[in-house]
């Protein structure tokens, strides 16, 4: 390799680096996190209006999918921000899921010239789901021999004296929670598009027999944003 061609390499190595490096400045500076927001939607109730937050982006969300959702009503049951990563948010019934967020910026190019897009991926689930089919089969199993554990302890119940009533019904509890997390379910895997500064209904899962759902709303919040 002659010497022009090799510094011909090294700047253009340089300039590769140098460009990486401000298209993840301008990333960083355009998106400034992301807002989570876990609603309780129900089939029963107020207008759709009641008990949300007051940021427009939510309403508006909400609004652009209403022919999709069965909801007359929503509740606020959890909200967080986070950069990028991982995160633990409370639903219904102190039931507990795991959050990650993970978003880049798309470089313009001709197929997609708008600037400032983010790729994202979002994971929703419950805590302690399985991690893939063979484990959700083996707790399946381990989940029908819990039910069976818990209904001969409720059928015990009545013939309960004394202190064994109370023994007999934190059993029970004991056995509520452990089935809760042999039960856990990924709820949301997803993978699209959105702007800094725009609010999307990612997804929706129903909870309570079906009359209930999670409705989770993600906010790419843009720069100077909270």
């Amino acid at each position: 390799m002659s010497k022009r061609m090799r510094i011909f390499v090294v700047v253009s190595a340089a300039l590769a680096s140098v460009l990486l490096c401000t298209a993840g400045a301008v990333a960083q500076t355009r998106n400034n996190g992301f807002s989570v927001v876990l609603l309780l939607g129900e089939t029963q109730g107020g207008t759709a209006g009641d008990g949300l937050p007051p940021a427009p982006g939510v309403r508006k969300a909400l609004a652009d999918v209403k022919d999709f959702l069965p909801y007359r009503s929503y509740k606020v049951l959890d909200t967080q921000w986070l950069r990028s990563g991982s995160t633990r948010m409370k639903g219904l019934d102190e039931q507990e899921y795991d959050v990650d967020v993970r978003g880049d910026e798309i470089v313009p190019n001709p197929f997609h010239p708008k600037e400032g897009m983010l790729n994202v991926l979002f994971k929703l689930q419950e805590v302690g789901a399985a991690m893939n089919a063979s484990e959700e089969y083996g707790r399946a199993i381990q989940a029908a021999e819990m039910e069976k554990q818990r209904a001969s302890l409720i059928a015990q119940l009545p013939n309960a004296q004394g202190a064994m009533v109370q023994e007999q019904k934190a059993r029970i509890e004991r056995l509520d929670k452990q089935l809760r997390l042999t039960r856990a379910r990924k709820l949301i895997d997803s993978k699209f598009e959105m702007a800094p500064g725009e609010t999307v209904v990612v997804g929706t899962s129903k909870i309570g027999g079906g009359d209930k759902g999670l409705v989770v709303l993600l906010t790419a919040v843009a720069a100077g944003g909270k």
